[in-house]
C-alpha cells in the first residue's frame, strides 16, 4: 500500500464516520422531538376522560323503562321534556359543556289535535348544567318551533324551562 493513500484514507474513513455519527444523532434528535410533540396514547385518553367528564348529561324519561326515575343520556334520539312536551328525531348539532343544540319534532299535550300524527319542526336547546347525584346534567331547555309558536299558547314554548335533574 501506498504511503500517501492510507492518510487520505484514515481521513475518507473518519470523514464517513463523523457524518455516520451525525446522520445518526439528527434521527435520534427528530424521534425524541417528534415523542415530545406529539401526546402519548395515554395522555389523549386523559383529555378525552376529562373532555367526557366535563360533558353533561340529559336525564331521559322516555319510554315506559324510564318514566319514574330518567336515564342519564347523551345524544337521545328521544327526549321528553316536560310533563306535556316530548321531542323525537333529534339530530345533534352541538353537545358541549355549556349547551346542546338539537333539531327535531316536538309534540305535546297542548297540540293533540293537530300535531300526533304530524309533529311539529323544533329546535331544542338544553342548558344550565349542575351537578346531581354526583353527575352534571343540563337542567333547563328552550324550544323554538319553526314558524314560531303561533297558535300555541303552551308554557313549555315560553322562554327557558326548567328539566328533570333527578
Amino acid at each position: 500500500m501506498n504511503r500517501t493513500t492510507n492518510p487520505t484514507r484514515r481521513r475518507r474513513t473518519a470523514i464517513a464516520t463523523a457524518l455516520a455519527c451525525a446522520a445518526a444523532l439528527g434521527s435520534l434528535a427528530t424521534a425524541h422531538a417528534a415523542n415530545a410533540a406529539a401526546p402519548s396514547a395515554h395522555t389523549a385518553h386523559q383529555a378525552r376522560a376529562a373532555h367526557t367528564a366535563a360533558t353533561p348529561y340529559v336525564i331521559n324519561h322516555y319510554g315506559e323503562e324510564n318514566a319514574d326515575k330518567g336515564r342519564a343520556e347523551r345524544r337521545p334520539a328521544h327526549l321528553v321534556l316536560s310533563e306535556f312536551t316530548s321531542a323525537g328525531d333529534l339530530h345533534w348539532k352541538q353537545w358541549g359543556a355549556k349547551k346542546a343544540v338539537a333539531t327535531g319534532e316536538v309534540t305535546g299535550n297542548w297540540c293533540l289535535d293537530t300535531c300526533l300524527d304530524k309533529p311539529l319542526k323544533a329546535t331544542l336547546t338544553l342548558s344550565d348544567p349542575k351537578a346531581v347525584h354526583g353527575r352534571k346534567v343540563f337542567s333547563s331547555f328552550t324550544l323554538k318551533l319553526a314558524g314560531g309558536s303561533g297558535k300555541y299558547d303552551a308554557e313549555d314554548l315560553q322562554g327557558k324551562r326548567p328539566l328533570a335533574t333527578g
